[in-house]
């Protein structure tokens, strides 16, 4: 198993229940900017608005065959457990499925995660406990500030700046070696410094 950072912007995905695990994971998907389909005879009052403010579709009845017909990523998160593993020992094979209730039934995880600008922060305990990886997530949310949102761009910056001046590799690596010093994360003047003087070589 490796782990993989997976764009979905504008991506079919299907989740199966209506509960609050599914509206969970259906904020998350809606934070990445998917299209998301919610399939439920019935879901809880968040779902509901969500749906009549048209930010998702929601299926009143049980899940089809024709419904992952299309689904990018499908998310089984019904409070049936069996169900959920029907869905994704069928889909497991000819797409992404994840199972909310069983982590091993589906062929991909949803990690823990954290965003701070161009930082993305993952962590998975592979089921032995999500309360564990939620509370490392709530360490990296304090330690890494809004200060590297700025910085983070610095990076990027440097680094797309250095592929165009085409210095000699060993250059370019103390290059990119000095600037992870913390006095370029806490100090915007000390960034557009440096970012300047690389301007000019």
């Amino acid at each position: 198993m490796i782990s993989l950072l997976v764009e979905l912007k504008d991506k079919h995905c299907v989740v199966v229940g209506g509960g609050k695990i599914a509206y969970r994971k259906v904020m998350m998907l809606l934070e990445e900017e998917a299209k998301v389909t919610v399939i439920s005879p019935k879901a809880c009052s968040e779902i509901n608005e969500l749906s009549k403010d048209e930010k998702i579709k929601l299926v009143q009845r049980k899940a089809v065959e024709e419904d992952f017909s299309h689904a990018f990523l499908t998310i089984a998160a019904t409070n049936d457990m069996q169900e959920n593993r029907h869905i994704t020992q069928r889909l497991k094979s000819i797409s992404l499925v994840n199972d909310a209730s069983a982590y091993e039934e589906g062929n991909c995880q949803l990690p823990a995660s954290f965003k701070k600008g161009r930082l993305h922060l993952s962590v998975s305990t592979n089921g032995a406990s999500p309360k564990l990886a939620k509370r490392m997530k709530e360490e990296w949310q304090e330690k890494y500030d809004d200060n590297y949102i700025a910085y983070m761009d610095f990076l990027y910056e440097v680094r797309n700046l250095l592929k165009q001046k085409l210095l000699p590799p060993e250059v370019s690596h103390a290059i990119l070696e000095e600037i992870l010093d913390n006095a370029y994360k806490d100090s915007s003047e000390l960034r557009y410094i440096y970012y300047e003087k690389l301007l000019n070589l």
